[in-house]
């Protein structure tokens, strides 16, 4: 985790429990923030978070696959997201 990330007593998160979950397993990706809800489904996201690739604010790229994204809860369903 970057050290402005993180938190002496971690982050309040809830398992999506989607599909089987691997019990005993572990996962480990990088994560990306999208500073984001996602919940306007008029933002353009192009279906991946972007990053600034050089500083040029014109100039981007998509993160590396596989990453885990990391959105503000906001207030549409999961199903929206």
């Amino acid at each position: 985790i970057p050290h402005m990330l993180y938190k002496s007593a971690g982050y309040d998160h809830r398992e999506a429990l989607f599909g089987m979950p691997a019990y005993g397993g572990s996962i480990s990706q990088n994560v990306y923030y999208a500073d984001s809800d996602l919940c306007d489904p008029s933002e353009e996201i192009e279906g991946y978070p972007q990053t600034d690739s050089d500083g040029d604010d014109d100039d981007v790229a998509p993160f590396p696959a596989p990453y885990i994204l990391m959105v503000n809860r906001g207030g549409c369903t999961f199903v929206q997201k």
